[in-house]
């Protein structure tokens, strides 16, 4: 049986060596060495000035003396109004794009608005929770935790209770709902919203002073805080309920999270940046071109700018994907781009055109990845974070990435995008996107067709409603795989409009480590493990990293025909004594209705040597599997499929294998998981084996 040597503290460095080079990781042993030291200094400066900003403060931040400061914020109060994309006189037409082509959309947005008013909130799986009159906004109230708010933001602990999640009340602090009060004000005319809003903001603003508690714990957090506020600003600008007294103290407290975020920007010890230093650079952006008449905002925004440059060439790859392993952090991302973008074309800011030709491809890759029914891959971690929701708060699938086109449309002038982007074109209308409201919304009618994005490793084989995809995913980040899972050569398929296998998910992090590692399993995807370990290694005791012992070799890529295929094969079992690859074959067969699946596990080396392997085929939770002679019968809402096989050969002679139905967990959205059939089956013994089954929309003519 094949083994492997223990993760030592020696194979670990070689590996950062191999993956960032030694002077990196010269660095990253100093900063390590020192992180102590510069946490204690870095505590007692911020406990000697923790970045809070009374009134006579913010006068000076905005070069006026205290009596002139009502003056000033009175002339900013007048101008919030064209600080965002979207423009006071669009309003109206706005309002009217909804009522007359997208009714169902603005009830939606009412009822989201309501529930929020009434202070239900639905986050992370939580399911509606009412929070009563006053929102405390320290507690995790899935769990009922609660955090001091008086302790220092360095101070603040997570993943110290199985159970507590920390992400709850970064979540409900992100202020997202606060925009969906806004724009709901707009399309209602109801002030009711504004009310509720400007309420939440100054209960929050009193509940938090900067740098305490829970809430300042997170940089990016704080970042994607003050953009919807910026943006709740903004569409409530004409609103009689903001005064100046109120607008001033949150302008003090805006003024603090740009000085925060300058202080407590977000890259790790070996020099690697993800989408949390992204974030940070996207919120000192927004409040650098949106409140420019603060002395700290020029700095803010030439800063922001040259490292968002310096990050779009950085994280994401050659053709468009997010380095991160994960299609719902390239959601993300995109997102914090595209907003940039636009946000710069509005005050006219020149980025450089290598930077527009990488964004134009994240959104090329997000038509790429998604499926006929409109919802992407659950490819990686995911924690539905998005930088703002201006489409389907509380209501819309997190897995539908669409909006992304809707705003990439607008700012790359693209009809093919626009009708692409589902019921969620309304995104765009935010955006400035009023012009592209004449465009035709009903799909293209021609097919994208099948798709290789070799950076990424996704191998999308598309024909009319079908769409099978082989992960061929690298471990992103520079080798680091912060939210990578162990899903080589997992396959996905959607038939005929249906899901029938499907990724697992990610159910939770910290909060649930055993379930984090679980999800994010070998086993826990449609693949092979072999000798019941890891494609790559967890790291005991640590989140969002892998030990980077998978790499891909020999693609293989054929379309065009009736017949398409790809194939690749791993590395990541030749760590072993006795070394096993595992090379994947998905081929289409269109005109027959057939999708074929074959393995192939061998050794590179000489000799043979008995290993144990196992297959799993996760799927989806509507599907219902009955054993049948010589395979099983899949039953969907909708349709039939046929599963011949699993067949399997060891040396070329026939192997008899007996696969069991376990019901298992897919989690369709952070915090929340729905039971699944996964078909699961085994061998031992020596190598080469080939495993072959096959998935056809017929039952075969005998059985």
């Amino acid at each position: 049986m094949g083994s492997e040597a223990p993760l030592d503290f020696a194979a670990r460095l070689l590996s950062k060596v191999q993956h960032i080079g030694l002077l990196a990781t010269v660095r990253m042993g100093i900063r390590k060495a020192i992180r102590p030291l510069r946490v204690r200094r870095h505590r007692a400066h911020v406990l000697r000035q923790p970045y809070r900003v009374s009134r006579g403060e913010l006068a000076a931040a905005l070069g006026v003396t205290p009596g002139d400061l009502s003056a000033v914020v009175g002339r900013i109060r007048g101008s919030l109004n064209q600080r965002l994309p979207v423009s006071a006189e669009s309003v109206a037409a706005i309002r009217g794009l909804y009522e007359l082509q997208a009714p169902g959309v603005l009830e939606a947005t009412i009822e989201s608005a309501d529930r929020i008013c009434g202070h239900v909130f639905d986050l992370l799986g939580s399911g509606p929770v009412a929070l009563g009159t006053m929102i405390d906004w320290h507690r995790d109230f899935k769990s009922g935790y609660r955090w001091n708010p008086e302790q220092c933001f360095l101070d603040v602990a997570h993943g110290h209770e199985v159970g507590v999640d920390i992400k709850v009340p970064w979540e409900l602090s992100r202020g997202h709902h606060l925009v969906l009060l806004a724009q709901t004000a707009l399309l209602s005319g109801d002030e009711k919203y504004a009310r509720e809003c400007l309420a939440q903001m100054t209960s929050w603003i009193d509940a938090n002073p900067t740098a305490q508690g829970v809430n300042w714990a997170c940089p990016m957090d704080v970042a994607i805080r003050a953009v919807n506020w910026l943006w709740s600003l903004g569409l409530l600008a004409e609103s009689p309920l903001m005064t100046e007294a109120w607008l001033t103290e949150v302008l003090a407290s805006l003024v603090a999270h740009g000085r925060f975020l300058m202080g407590n920007l977000e890259v790790r010890d070996d020099g690697v940046t993800t989408n949390h230093y992204l974030a940070d650079l996207v919120g000192l952006l927004y409040l650098g071109l949106c409140l420019k008449e603060v002395r700290d905002a020029e700095g803010w925004k030439a800063f922001a700018l040259r490292e968002l440059v310096r990050e779009m060439d950085r994280q994401v790859l050659a053709d468009g994907a997010h380095y991160e392993s994960s299609l719902s952090y390239h959601r993300l991302v995109t997102e914090m781009f595209l907003s940039s973008g636009v946000l710069c074309r509005y005050y006219g800011v020149e980025l450089p055109p290598t930077f527009h030709d990488r964004l134009r491809k994240m959104c090329e890759f997000v038509q790429g990845y998604t499926k006929p029914n409109g919802l992407a891959p659950q490819i990686g971690d995911a924690d539905n974070g998005r930088l703002h929701i201006l489409t389907g708060y509380g209501q819309a699938d997190v897995r539908d990435h669409r909006h992304l086109l809707a705003v990439g449309a607008v700012l790359f002038d693209r009809p093919d995008w626009w009708a692409a982007a589902g019921p969620s074109w309304v995104e765009g209308l935010w955006f400035g996107g009023l012009r592209c409201a004449a465009w035709r919304r009903e799909p293209v009618s021609a097919q994208i067709g099948s798709r290789a994005f070799p950076e990424a490793g996704l191998y999308i084989l598309r024909g009319r409603a079908d769409y099978a995809l082989l992960n061929c995913n690298p471990l992103g980040s520079g080798g680091v795989g912060t939210h990578k899972h162990n899903d080589l050569l997992a396959v996905e398929l959607h038939l005929g409009g249906e899901d029938i296998l499907v990724d697992s998910g990610c159910f939770l992090y910290t909060s649930d480590p055993q379930s984090y590692n679980r999800f994010r399993s070998t086993l826990y995807h449609s693949t092979v493990r072999v000798d019941q370990a890891e494609q790559n290694r967890l790291i005991p005791g640590k989140f969002f990293c892998l030990h980077p012992d998978s790499r891909l070799h020999r693609f293989q890529w054929e379309t065009g025909g009736p017949v398409e295929q790809a194939a690749a094969d791993h590395d990541g079992y030749e760590r072993f004594f006795h070394p096993v690859r595992h090379r994947r074959e998905l081929r289409a067969d269109w005109l027959n209705g057939s999708w074929r699946v074959t393995d192939h596990l061998f050794s590179p080396v000489s000799g043979s040597h008995p290993h144990r392997l196992e297959w799993t085929l996760t799927f989806a939770p509507h599907c219902s599997l009955q054993p049948a002679e010589n395979g099983w019968s899949v039953v969907t809402p909708r349709q039939r499929f046929w599963l011949d096989g699993p067949r399997l050969s060891a040396n070329g002679t026939p192997g008899a294998i007996a696969p069991r139905l376990d019901e298992e967990s897919v989690a369709e959205q952070y915090g929340r998981a729905r039971r699944a059939p996964f078909l699961r089956w085994s061998w031992e013994g020596p190598l080469p084996v080939e495993g072959v089954f096959t998935i056809s929309s017929m039952a075969p003519s005998s059985t």
